[in-house]
């Protein structure tokens, strides 16, 4: 993989006028409490993973992976959007995460990988035009599905970390990101830190904080050694030729590579 000059990075700029009609029509109409999402639950390795999903089954899929401590409707403007560029959508709750629950212990991203591996085969995604989405701890979970053996089509990596294991700790002592028992006021604590989020990524967010477990989240963080940007799962021979795209977070709006 070369580096990409000055015209390629230009040209890989996009901005909502750049969109299909169709697509910015879905983006600027997603409704915050995902009420176009069809919601079902997949059973892979004991697991009842719980998905969201958009756009015609018959579609090309795109599977969305949030990161730690979020769920899938972290994605409840990005999968209409997606849907309506004629792909099926799924995004799905991770173990420990969302309305899926059912942590297992497994934590390492190459174990998350393979737990995630049975569930695209156990819904029917293991198609050969699969594109795979993950954000963050997602991400690392979809940059080693390949050693997991199993190669997407493409993956997209969004903002995974490339941090030491201290700083990832360091996030554990966040006083608003943690677990709370009661919706309104994760929702008034997160929309206090977060002044410019509408009102939907507010819910959303706060809605994750309410459903995960937090052995699960103190596991991932700090028992995965240092985050690597995935560098290291695509650095495996079963990952060579599968086309990857990173999308980097602006550091000041808090992007973690």
């Amino acid at each position: 993989m070369s580096p990409l000059d000055p015209t390629d990075a230009a040209r890989l700029r996009a901005t909502p006028e750049g969109l299909p009609a169709r697509v910015a029509v879905a983006l600027a109409n997603a409704a915050p409490e995902m009420e176009g999402a069809r919601r079902r639950t997949v059973v892979a390795g004991g697991i009842p993973w719980a998905t969201a999903e958009w756009g015609d089954p018959s579609a090309p899929p795109v599977l969305l992976v949030h990161g730690v401590t979020s769920n899938a409707e972290a994605f409840w403007r990005v999968g209409p959007a997606v849907a309506a560029a004629r792909r099926h959508v799924v995004a799905v709750d991770l173990p420990g995460h969302g309305r899926t629950a059912h942590w297992q212990g497994r934590h390492r991203f190459a174990e998350t990988a393979e737990d995630l591996t049975g569930f695209i085969r156990a819904a029917k995604l293991d198609r050969p035009d699969l594109a795979v989405l993950g954000h963050s701890w997602g991400a690392m979970i979809a940059a080693a599905l390949p050693a997991a053996d199993f190669r997407p089509a493409r993956l997209i990596l969004l903002d995974p970390p490339a941090l030491p294991v201290a700083a990832m700790e360091l996030m554990t002592h966040d006083p608003d990101e943690r677990h709370y028992d009661d919706l309104a006021e994760a929702v008034a604590a997160i929309r206090s830190a977060n002044p410019g989020w509408s009102d939907g990524d507010v819910n959303a967010k706060a809605l994750g904080l309410t459903q995960f477990d937090p052995l699960a989240v103190l596991a991932v963080l700090v028992e995965n050694g240092d985050w690597d940007g995935g560098l290291g799962a695509l650095g495996d021979s079963l990952a060579r030729d599968v086309p990857v795209w990173l999308i980097r977070g602006e550091f000041e709006q808090g992007g973690l590579i």
